[in-house]
């Protein structure tokens, strides 16, 4: 590695306690994995400094020839290498993640955020159940045109405006339960939102298709 690159990668890392090379930015990010790591790090509420590598390929290849890590993201800890998203999540279930910034702020009040939570299945007779009782946020996650071909009153369109609301907005603690036409598309978006820290989501099992057979056999089937 060149001693310019070298210097000035040495320089972003001692910028701040934390540092994260990413893809995008914590507002934006531009990877799953990316995304990931910044959700767990703003969960513990830290202050935390960043680097867009889409931004600067020099960068980009030069952290993982400075790291001898071959992936982004990459997470700096108190001006040393942690890992990728995979060491980051499990070095936070496991609480190293936790004593190692206690170590690193010790003027600020650490606390470990919850795990994520495991996606629950259920029935459409269970999901219907709930949307009666208006107890939880009932999202459809299929296309508006697929939403013209059948959809159940009570399900709301979870385009990305929404998404983006709920990840910036919700309360964490905010019942969901996620619909799409076979299941597939619904457990993704489900898993996706356990990501974001919610505690308590539910995808339907079958899908519309299932609840066409199950619920309501005047809903059309496609």
């Amino acid at each position: 590695m060149e001693t310019q690159l070298k210097e000035r990668i040495d320089k972003l890392v001692s910028h701040e306690k934390v540092f994260l090379f990413m893809k995008g930015n914590p507002s934006f990010p531009q990877c799953g994995f990316s995304n990931q790591v910044v959700q767990i790090l703003k969960a513990y509420k830290i202050p935390f400094g960043h680097f867009d590598v889409l931004s600067d390929s020099e960068v980009r290849q030069g952290i993982k020839d400075y790291s001898d890590w071959p992936t982004i993201p990459q997470l700096f800890v108190g001006g040393e290498f942690m890992g990728g998203c995979d060491i980051v999540r499990e070095a936070w279930e496991n609480g190293e993640l936790t004593e190692q910034l206690k170590e690193t702020f010790p003027d600020l009040t650490i606390e470990a955020p919850k795990p994520p939570a495991q996606v629950v299945h259920i029935s459409p007779s269970d999901a219907k159940q709930l949307l009666e009782e208006a107890s939880s946020k009932m999202l459809d996650v299929r296309s508006p045109a697929e939403r013209e071909l059948a959809s159940v009153d009570g399900f709301q369109l979870l385009d990305q405006e929404l998404v983006q609301e709920m990840v910036d907005k919700w309360d964490r603690e905010t019942p969901l339960v996620f619909m799409c036409h076979f299941g597939g598309r619904s457990t993704q978006a489900a898993e996706f939102f356990c990501q974001q820290g919610f505690q308590n989501v539910k995808n339907v099992a079958g899908g519309i298709d299932a609840w066409s057979k199950q619920v309501d056999n005047a809903l059309p089937r496609y």
